[in-house]
Formats: C-alpha cells, sequence, structure tokens
C-alpha cells in the first residue's frame, strides 16, 4: 500500500461552529455553512458559520455569474452534414469540451494527434469503428479513444448526442485509493474491442477516396486512401479504446456523512477530472447532511452536463450544461434543504457528468450563445419557502 504525505491535523475552531463539520446542521439553526476550500477538496479547508446565504446575492456582474446553457439548441455541423464535425464549447490549454450530434455515418475516418478523446453518450446507439475493432455505443457510456486512434462514427439513427472531454494528456483512470482493485467498478466490465472487417463501404467521399481526417495543432489536414484505412486483423499491447457505462459505476456513499463529489471521479489527467454524480439513496443517520454546505471551489471551474433524472424533483431540461467559475459561491439553497428534511425524500436519482479543471474554462462564441441568462435567479425565486 502506498504511504501518503501525512495531512496536516492542526485546527483551529472560533466562535460558534458545528461539533463535526458537514453534520448535525440543525444545532446552529440561524447560520448558514459555508466551505472554503483548496485542490478541490483534498487540500486545506475552512468552514464558517454566516447568518446570510452566500448564494443569495443581489446581481452579479456578467463573466462573476454562474452560467448555464440550453445544450438542446447547439448545432455542431455533424447534426445535418455527414462531413461535418463536432462544436467546440468551452478550452484551456490542457483540455477542450465538444458537442457532437453525428446523425449519419462519418465520411471519413477521423484522427486525433493532439489528444485523447473521451465521448459521453447523452442520446442514441451506434458504434464507434476503430482500428481496434468496433465498439457499440448506447446512452450513459463513456467511450475513450486514445491520442492516434484512427475512427468513424456510425450511428443507427439519425438521433445522436455526444460530450467530447478532449486532454491533451494521457486520460487515465482516477486514483480510488485503499477500495481495492473491484470498487466503484470491476476493470473487468471495460469492453475492449476486437478487430472486425466489414463491407460496409462507409467512410468514403464523394471521389471514392477514403480521408483520414487529422487533427493537429488545432488544425485539420486530411490523408486520402485508395482503401479503408482501417484494415487491422490483430492487435496487442496495453493502448487500446475501450468503454464502460456509468451503470456500471458504484457510488462511494456514508450513512453518517456526506461523501464530497471529487469522491466520484472516474477519469483523470493532473490538470482536471472527469466522473458522474449517480442515483443513490441519501444519508439517513439522524444528523447527517445529504449534500455539501456552500462551497467555493478556489482552484477548479466546475462543467456540469445533465444526462437524465431530476435534481431533487426539480425538472432540470436534459442536455443543460452549467459552468461554476472558482471563487463563486454554490450550493442548495436553505429553503430546498429544509424541504428535503420535511418530504423525507430518501434517494436521488440525477445523473450528472462534470468536468473540474485547474485552470480556467473559456467558453467560445458558439456556446455563449446558447446561454439562459435568466435561469439561476428563477430557480432561487421558484424555490419553495419553509413553509410551503
Amino acid at each position: 500500500m502506498e504511504l501518503r504525505p501525512m495531512r496536516s491535523w492542526i485546527h483551529h475552531s472560533r466562535g460558534k461552529v458545528l461539533r463535526q463539520a458537514g453534520a448535525g446542521r440543525k444545532a446552529l439553526p440561524d447560520l448558514h455553512e459555508d466551505m472554503l476550500t483548496r485542490q478541490g477538496f483534498e487540500g486545506r479547508d475552512a468552514h464558517l458559520y454566516r447568518r446570510n446565504e452566500p448564494t443569495n446575492w443581489k446581481r452579479v456582474e456578467e463573466n462573476a455569474d454562474n452560467l448555464d446553457f440550453d445544450g438542446r439548441v447547439l448545432e455542431p455541423t455533424d447534426l445535418t452534414d455527414a462531413d461535418g464535425g463536432p462544436l467546440r464549447l468551452f478550452h484551456n490549454p490542457d483540455v477542450s469540451i465538444w458537442v457532437s450530434r453525428r446523425s449519419a455515418n462519418m465520411t471519413y475516418s477521423a484522427r486525433n494527434a493532439d489528444g485523447d478523446e473521451l465521448y459521453f453518450v447523452h442520446e442514441g446507439t451506434g458504434t464507434f469503428y476503430t482500428e481496434f475493432g468496433p465498439i457499440p455505443y448506447e446512452p450513459g457510456d463513456y467511450v475513450l479513444v486514445p491520442k492516434g486512434t484512427t475512427y468513424r462514427i456510425r450511428p443507427a439513427g439519425p438521433v445522436n448526442y455526444f460530450l467530447i472531454v478532449e486532454s491533451v494528456e494521457e486520460l487515465g483512470f482516477a486514483d480510488i485509493g485503499p477500495l481495492g482493485r473491484r470498487a466503484p467498478f470491476d476493470p473487468a466490465l471495460l469492453y475492449v474491442p476486437t478487430p472486425e472487417l466489414d463491407e460496409l463501404g462507409d467512410g468514403r467521399n464523394e471521389d471514392g477516396e477514403w480521408p483520414v481526417r487529422i487533427k493537429t495543432l488545432g488544425e485539420y489536414t486530411s490523408a486520402f486512401y485508395d482503401f479503408d484505412p482501417i484494415d487491422v486483423e490483430g492487435w496487442k499491447g496495453d493502448l487500446f479504446p475501450f468503454k464502460i457505462n456509468i451503470r456500471d459505476y458504484r457510488p462511494i456513499m456514508s450513512d453518517r456523512m456526506h461523501i464530497m463529489p471529487s469522491a466520484s471521479a472516474m477519469f483523470a489527467t493532473p490538470s482536471f477530472m472527469v466522473g458522474a454524480l449517480l442515483p443513490r439513496p441519501l444519508e439517513s443517520a439522524a444528523d447527517a447532511e445529504p449534500f455539501p454546505p456552500y462551497h467555493r471551489n478556489m482552484d477548479y471551474d466546475e462543467l456540469s452536463f445533465f444526462h437524465r433524472g431530476t435534481a431533487l424533483s426539480l425538472e432540470i431540461a436534459p442536455a443543460s450544461i452549467s459552468v461554476i467559475p472558482r471563487g463563486l459561491h454554490h450550493g442548495l439553497p436553505h429553503a430546498i434543504m429544509e424541504n428535503i428534511r420535511k418530504k423525507k425524500i430518501d434517494r436521488t436519482d440525477m445523473e450528472m457528468i462534470f468536468v473540474d479543471t485547474v485552470r480556467a474554462l473559456i467558453p467560445t462564441p458558439e456556446v455563449q450563445a446558447a446561454r439562459r441568462w435568466e435561469h439561476y435567479s428563477q430557480v432561487r425565486q421558484e424555490t419553495p419557502g419553509d413553509g410551503q
């Protein structure tokens, strides 16, 4: 077992505080718990107990607000053109976030020389036809395509939606610590392809050539073949594409204390992490709180993609995308927390993908056009009061 560096065990308490941070908030009914943290939830932290909800701002300037986008109105060129491609939404030097809505077989094969590509399948079924072999896809799949892999996508129907995370660094699994080799998912569940050539004949342009569209340094160029470049009959090694579905990931839970979202990370590099908040029973201990206190993340931007389910019975449109910039408070309003207790909700059915990035995410003009300006203020206004 790897020994980790000793963390600081010297903590101070001043004034009115909870005996156990993140639990038993009813002991301070007139105060609101607020976390100030470094390195997400893994570095040093402070819990402050405030008179007022820190998210209840009167107004914020445009660049400081939570960013909320309607992913259903985004239209990458592959939505209507088989020769088209994905649409870039956010980027920084380490990672780019894209959306693809491919409706027909690709007229080319793709090869990304800039980085790994992690596809999350929000809608649709079909096949990633790779030089390692075919990978069938369905909603909830993560499909990891390593840098340099030649592939093309064959949708089974016209309705498809992919969230794509492109990583400059090699993308691996997040450190799961001392949970064992089979938790929170069994590596044997990975779908690893076997070479399988077929005669479908797709991937060709109007001239009957097989183009390979290569992305390098953010630009695209093509090499053209008179034969299908996906012609592999065998492979061996420890570098390969694969898929795994979020249903095969078993969330880490505790009955007495809420486990912070970073424990649900599945993929990671030193620059960002990707994970999912999935259906689970809520903590049931008498003093347990089912969600984190108010929080301002000082070292990560937090992107969320809503796949399906509800947010504690609050309807959220599928494919909604939000970005919470570092330094801005977020968390469930006090009124919602009170209603959870009164209604005795014992389970959440939310399925939401998150991408937390060390460097700030820069939105593109295309995603800015899909921004919903009033979403967060409307949610605060429409939240039922304590007496309802």
